[in-house]
């Protein structure tokens, strides 16, 4: 008779499935490939092989798609519109999606990945239907981009002229974060969705990428890398996964950001005082990097960042951050206010904590991390009370806090 799983073999046979439920399948497949010459034994269930029952799991996940449902397109596509003097008579988003926010268009990268990854664990038609009328109503935007005063291939809510400002050191808050949204966005639509035209924007928004970052010198490239850029290098590793393109790599290691990087190398702890999630998915960048066959410095930094974070940044639930940046090692149990735990961070250091399982599954720390995190944190983000999950931003922990 086989004996029954215990938990942490449990884990690591569903650990791989219940992460997709977070992060998707599509991203898993990129790293697959690469994965495969470099050794790894574990490999992720795709989310159409998983199927969530009855229970909290499932729960957050219909009220996803019920948010995901209730999304107005256009009003969202009103900004990328105008930006490229298309017409829109769409009422405007408010909060940051809002026409005079610098963030404006994030957003609906958000909603090109939640889209396909909805349709990928729920078989969903209208979802997938949904998320084509997305893309070819971009491809629109992008299009008209030239006519604009814009790059070829550049599509965004914001003027281009972000990055002169951005490149100028003026200030602006984060262009490139919202690109890496919008690329991610595609990316998983094409994988998750089968969407060809998806692949082709991003290709095309990738080679506008190469086009403005090759013309900066490294010290330029540098100070561009001061401001948020989200996971740049990630989502251009992923296009090496899907096109076999060597170029898109050297584009992502323009993103390999030094004054992180270096000390995370030497196994150092500097993140006090940085903003805690620009960080993190610059980690899943280098992951990727090293996956997509870059030198091994790119795992050691990875490595080595959840180590320091998990080990000397991280609360009991597993998130991290107080007030959205990290702070001196071994203080979190002096840090407790209603600004703990950004979810971004969490949700973040989930993917992280992935890639690094499938290169080292006998490692039951990864685990403990990931179970203790999925269900003290994320799993407890919606309120389940809501049609629409109404998701919260950080996990309060000072004596008092509420969701």
């Amino acid at each position: 008779m086989t004996p029954p799983l215990g938990r942490r073999q449990f884990l690591a046979a569903t650990g791989t499935a219940s992460a997709l439920a977070l992060t998707g399948a599509g991203t898993a497949r990129a790293a697959i490939g690469a994965a495969r010459a470099a050794g790894t034994v574990v490999r992720p269930f795709p989310l159409t092989a998983v199927t969530l029952l009855d229970g909290p799991f499932r729960g957050n996940q219909r009220r996803n798609s019920a948010y995901l449902r209730f999304v107005d397109l256009d009003r969202l596509l009103h900004t990328f519109r105008t930006n490229v003097n298309l017409s829109s008579s769409a009422q405007p988003c408010g909060g940051w999606e809002g026409p005079s926010v610098e963030l404006r268009g994030h957003s609906t990268g958000h909603l090109l990945s939640g889209l396909a990854l909805a349709y990928a664990g729920t078989g969903e038609r209208a979802l997938r239907d949904k998320g084509r009328t997305l893309v070819a109503e971009l491809a629109k935007c992008q299009a008209a981009s030239p006519a604009a005063g814009f790059g070829k291939g550049y599509l965004s809510a914001f003027p281009e002229s972000f990055f002169d400002r951005l490149e100028a050191g003026t200030g602006v808050w984060a262009p490139y974060y919202t690109i890496h949204k919008i690329m991610a966005g595609l990316v998983e639509q094409y994988r998750l969705a089968g969407n060809d035209q998806a692949l082709d924007v991003v290709l095309q928004q990738a080679r506008w990428v190469d086009a403005r970052t090759a013309k900066l010198s490294y010290e330029q490239m540098q100070r561009v890398l001061e401001t948020e850029f989200g996971g740049m290098n990630d989502v251009l590793a992923d296009l090496h996964a899907l096109t076999g393109d060597g170029k898109w790599l050297d584009v992502a290691e323009r993103f390999t950001h030094a004054r992180v990087f270096d000390p995370l190398a030497r196994g150092e702890d500097k993140l006090a005082g940085l903003h805690a999630n620009t960080q993190i998915p610059k980690m899943v960048g280098a992951l990727r990097l090293w996956e997509e066959g870059r030198p091994e410095r790119y795992r050691t930094i990875a490595a080595n960042f959840w180590r320091i974070v998990t080990g000397h940044h991280s609360y009991v639930i597993g998130g991290n951050s107080n007030g959205e940046a990290f702070h001196e090692p071994d203080v979190v149990a002096g840090q407790l206010s209603d600004t703990t735990c950004e979810n971004c961070n969490s949700y973040n250091m989930l993917k992280l904590t992935r890639l690094l399982h499938f290169h080292t599954p006998d490692r039951t720390d990864l685990l403990d991390y990931y179970e203790r995190t999925l269900f003290n944190q994320m799993l407890g983000e919606q309120d389940p009370d809501s049609a629409h999950g109404f998701n919260i931003y950080y996990t309060g922990l000072a004596p008092g806090s509420f969701k």
